[in-house]
């Protein structure tokens, strides 16, 4: 199922200070929609409040340091609940939580039917803001803006000797619904780096 937009046709309209007919509402949905993914892209995150079950490959820990025999990090942030644990397709209780991580104390690394295989932990959790932050809010309102007020790309035209200089970035670069530098140097703060083995979702 397709993630919500992170900002609303309403949003949009309210920002030009203008009534948007069918048609431009339908335009405004699909650059919102865009801008939405571009940013999902770029920080890897969902961003908005869901439910969701992945299943991870579980990484060793130092049991001695960590106080635990193995770890997940989960991917999506930030995390709200985590419902329900489950190791091998045995739901498990023995764990707690540490950030993003899940530390699981007691592990079974090599036993039927995984043998000589790391465990697989499937962990239904909910993640994610609810309100979208306003940054993010903004920042996808301002792709969708640029395209709405230049669609062309033009930066500047020169029309009988009158000259018009459009809303486009001072490196001439046009960005459409993509992310400027500045955009993304806010992003970062939401930015996911860590990697994570991400099996499947249901």
């Amino acid at each position: 199922m397709p993630l919500p937009a992170l900002a609303t046709v309403a949003d949009l309209a309210a920002l030009l200070g203008r009534t948007f007919t069918p048609e431009q509402e339908l335009q405004a949905q699909a650059l919102l929609d865009q801008a939405s993914n571009v940013v999902r892209a770029y920080i890897r995150q969902d961003i908005t409040r869901a439910t969701t079950t992945d299943t991870f490959t579980m990484r060793r820990s130092d049991p001695v340091l960590h106080r635990c025999a193995g770890a997940v990090t989960l991917p999506q942030r930030p995390i709200v609940d985590i419902e329900s644990v489950a190791m091998n397709g045995t739901e498990t209780h023995d764990w707690w939580q540490d950030g993003n991580d899940l530390l699981l104390r007691s592990v079974t690394w090599n036993q039927p039917p995984v043998s000589n295989r790391p465990p697989q932990v499937t962990v239904t959790y909910t993640h994610g803001w609810d309100p979208v932050p306003a940054d993010i809010q903004a920042i996808v309102l301002q792709a969708a803006n640029r395209v709405i007020v230049n669609p062309a790309g033009i930066r500047t035209e020169t029309v009988g000797g009158v000259s018009v200089t459009y809303l486009i970035p001072s490196t001439g670069e046009y960005l459409g619904v993509l992310l400027s530098r500045t955009e993304q140097r806010v992003l970062d703060r939401y930015r996911r780096t860590a990697g994570t083995v991400n099996l499947r979702s249901r």
